[in-house]
């Protein structure tokens, strides 16, 4: 007598991995893994499926992202996901790890279990990013490493202090040591790198990267031997200048991620999914696209027996009713369908915002009219540093206008101290924008054109305990407090979405042609660890130079 399995699938085209191509055949569940792929005359099911004809794919897998850049708390986000294929993300909690330490790290891996969702963190390496601004919290690696005795934890994060790891730092190498001692690995973060110093990272064992921008800079990591995670989010968009050069020979080396997606585009264009629509309409044969969504991305992450459907998998699957512009029809996780998701957040306490700010903090003298100033690069979170002539009053202070705007990071934390900069991009003709997402220490960020509106940005944002606001020149706000650690809402996604919508609509009433997020592109102008000229609570910093300048130029 055959074996008698949980869930018969039928009548669908499935793909396999291995083999690049979709195949009519069946599908035998058990005990949340995959049985047996093919037919079978001795199997019988409990549980029988007709798939009426439909493709069926493996769950989509997210191979690097911030939760937080969404605003959403885990189990909120992964509702977005699991809508839209996603049935694997692996994150960095870098972000609430920076605002609240080990405690932030807890939350999140109990959030995580509150979703059928598979959340795999990789713990935060550089907490803070560099010692050229002040965080929330440390994180050696004395206090990273119990946190491998739990299973949602599959290694270290984006390595993102290069000088660190190139000048042998005793306490970012043992963090290495201890990942794979673990059993795991450590994600690469090679902004800027050269082939050359790619090397840097590869002699410690670093062996992904999701900072490629061109096909040039793709192909030189895979001829250091690392996997490369195409990045389509908000703000970076990267996918189109990368996938000329993906080739049936280097598809293994290629899987996907969003990095930092916001909610409203995860629900507007999708997720993975999305970096899957664009990559077989660029002429990405669809086999390969949805491998490299997933299989590619669980070898990558060195996770086993994911990413594919046939037998010993995990039954992570969706299907969707046609491949160019496929829209998900049903998923399943482990064997389950999902269906109508029903979670309540956890709550988190989150640590006082305790910046102190007022109108003559934002009094920015200039010895000349030339200054150094930041330029944003639309879709990227990257900038260009230029001197430029500015202008200012009868007592040399700048004078902020529609082409160049103040702005100022404050330290939450401990109220040690703000930088103030000079900004060109936004387009404001009024008001002022703040947030208390500012990457990657996540210190209060304002930018504006109306001191007075910045002063009540601050006063706000201080008041709501962190999120984001936008003041207009009357004064009028719109905001979103974000109440886990300044970073994250805990309120259900489709509130957090609407404000989300009304931020950005109201800050086109108060700019001229921008058509970026401009709350996001903000949130980057104070990470340093990324080229060419940031701000942060210690002031301008010249990532070519490696080094804090003055503004005066």
């Amino acid at each position: 007598m055959g074996k008698q399995v949980y869930l018969h699938i039928f009548n669908a085209k499935i793909l396999d991995v291995f083999n690049q191509r979709f195949e009519d055949t069946e599908l035998w569940i058990d005990n949340g893994s995959i049985y047996f792929r093919g037919k079978s005359k001795d199997l019988t099911a409990k549980n029988n499926f007709n798939a009426e004809g439909n493709y069926i794919v493996p769950g989509l897998i997210d191979a690097h992202l911030h939760i937080e850049s969404s605003l959403l708390a885990p189990s909120e986000l992964a509702k977005l996901e699991l809508r839209h294929g996603v049935t694997s993300i692996f994150a960095d909690p870098h972000e609430i790890g920076s605002v609240s330490g080990v405690s932030g790290l807890f939350y999140m891996i109990q959030e995580a279990r509150n979703t059928p969702l598979h959340i795999h963190y990789m713990l935060p390496s550089s907490v803070p990013a560099t010692n050229f601004e002040h965080a929330g919290a440390v994180l050696h690696a004395d206090a990273l490493k119990p946190f491998y005795g739990f299973p949602e934890i599959n290694g270290l994060a984006e390595v993102m202090d290069f000088p660190a790891v190139a000048n042998g730092d005793p306490d970012m190498l043992e963090k290495i040591r201890d990942a794979q001692a673990a059993g795991h690995h450590a994600d690469g973060h090679g902004a800027g790198l050269t082939r050359e110093q790619l090397a840097v990272y590869r002699a410690v064992g670093i062996d992904t990267d999701h900072e490629s921008t061109s096909g040039k800079e793709a192909l030189e990591r895979i001829q250091a031997g690392m996997k490369v995670f195409i990045r389509e989010g908000t703000v970076e968009r990267d996918e189109k200048s990368i996938l000329p050069v993906v080739r049936k020979n280097n598809q293994s080396y290629f899987s996907f991620c969003t990095d930092d997606k916001s909610a409203i585009d995860i629900q507007k264009e999708g997720s993975v999914d999305n970096n899957v629509r664009l990559a077989i309409s660029e002429g990405i044969p669809a086999e390969r696209a949805f491998t490299m969504a997933s299989y590619n991305a669980a070898v990558a992450q060195h996770v086993k027996n994911v990413g594919a459907l046939t037998d010993g998998f995990i039954a992570d699957l969706v299907i969707i009713s046609n491949l160019d512009n496929f829209v998900t029809e049903k998923v399943m996780t482990e064997g389950n369908w999902v269906d109508k998701l029903e979670s309540k957040v956890t709550t988190f306490t989150s640590p006082a915002v305790n910046a102190e700010l007022s109108l003559n903090d934002l009094k920015l003298p200039l010895k000349s009219d030339k200054a150094h100033v930041i330029n944003i690069q639309p879709e990227h979170i990257t900038t260009k540093h230029t001197i430029e002539s500015v202008n200012r009053d009868q007592q040399g202070n700048f004078v902020a206008d529609q082409d160049y705007a103040k702005i100022i990071v404050a330290e939450r934390y401990h109220n040690l101290g703000h930088g103030l900069g000079i900004i060109h991009g936004f387009n404001m003709q009024e008001g002022a924008i703040g947030s208390t997402i500012a990457h990657d220490s996540h210190n209060m960020i304002i930018a504006g054109v109306d001191d007075k509106a910045m002063i009540i940005a601050y006063d706000r944002l201080k008041r709501m305990g962190g999120g984001m606001i936008l003041v207009d020149k009357n004064g009028f706000t719109r905001e979103l407090p974000l109440e886990i650690a300044g970073l994250m809402s805990d309120k259900p996604y489709q509130e957090v979405i609407a404000k989300q919508k009304s931020l950005k609509g109201a800050f086109a009433k108060i700019s001229k042609g921008i058509d970026f997020d401009p709350f996001l592109t903000l949130s980057f102008m104070a990470l340093p660890v990324i080229p060419s000229l940031k701000i942060t609570d210690q002031g301008l910093f010249d990532f070519d130079q490696f080094k804090f300048i003055d503004i005066n130029a």
